[in-house]
């Protein structure tokens, strides 16, 4: 008698493939939340390390705040040592604050889709920006009004009216938003990320004109959340269109106010006093 040799019928092999699908689409999405939850830890974190770091320069430098960044003019602030080979270029922020983290990586957000840029730092990005209305002024040359700029920011730190409800950071994952003219191999991170190292508002990047280097800050989705560092260094996440209270509803300096504008206005004015006052104002005590 000729033995039968056990196996899976066709049918019987369809089904576990069915319920092996059904299985993936509900864990799938799930891992997907679990996965960004994480990179969202992390980017709070690192923005928690930065504004920090913030805190120690501010100590350290009689109560005030860095400039956002020194350059202007056609490259001509190399010529009057604005911009020098041991700042690394062109003064920001960012550059300001290393010497207190040691490690470029804690300006990176896990959730940023940017490349990174070659540096003599290794290959970075800088997934965070300041407020233009708390950490102020990029001064340098002016070629083009033939006078030199002197960069404006807030006197101290203790100018802040109200400390925990005052943005200083916020997230950047859009590279359209910054300039990457990669003309030399560390031209983003020695020049050209003076112009993008603020906000001026809080809105989506889908709001603002995609090249308005100033604007724009990309969520999670279109109904999604990003992360906000304050000046008393507390980060929270807020969602898409939030209007922040004791902020005035525009664009940026200059802009009529706009109830109906799912944002509100971080800009400066930094050409004008210290601080000048058409600065979008920060929330009152």
């Amino acid at each position: 008698m000729k033995q039968r040799t056990a196996a899976f019928t066709l049918i019987e092999l369809l089904v576990v493939i069915a319920i092996i699908a059904i299985l993936a689409a509900i864990l799938f999405p799930v891992f997907a939340q679990a996965k960004t939850a994480a990179k969202k830890a992390a980017t709070i974190s690192n923005m928690k390390q930065v504004l920090t770091a913030f805190q120690i320069y501010v100590s350290d430098y009689d109560d005030t705040f860095p400039y956002r960044g020194t350059m202007n003019g056609n490259g001509q602030s190399w010529a009057t040592g604005t911009c020098n080979v041991e700042a690394w270029g062109c003064p920001t922020w960012d550059k300001v604050l290393y010497p207190y983290q040691k490690n470029y990586q804690l300006f990176d957000s896990a959730l940023d889709r940017s490349p990174k840029k070659p540096s003599n730092l290794g290959e970075i990005k800088r997934s965070f920006r300041v407020a233009n209305n708390v950490i102020r002024g990029v001064g340098g040359v002016n070629t083009w009004g033939g006078s030199t700029l002197n960069p404006v920011s807030v006197n101290s730190a203790t100018a802040i009216p109200s400390p925990a409800s005052s943005i200083m950071l916020t997230e950047q994952r859009n590279e359209a938003q910054f300039y990457s003219n990669d003309y030399w191999i560390w031209s983003t991170f020695w020049e050209e990320w003076v112009w993008g190292a603020g906000s001026a508002n809080t809105l989506s990047y889908k709001d603002v004109n995609p090249n308005q280097l100033a604007s724009g800050i990309d969520f999670d989705s279109a109904n999604g959340t990003a992360n906000f560092g304050y000046t008393d260094t507390h980060v929270k996440s807020a969602p898409r269109g939030y209007i922040f209270p004791g902020y005035r509803r525009s664009r940026g300096v200059g802009q009529p106010e706009d109830p109906s504008l799912r944002g509100v206005c971080l800009d400066a004015d930094d050409w004008g006093g210290n601080p000048a006052s058409n600065d979008c104002p920060l929330p009152q005590q």
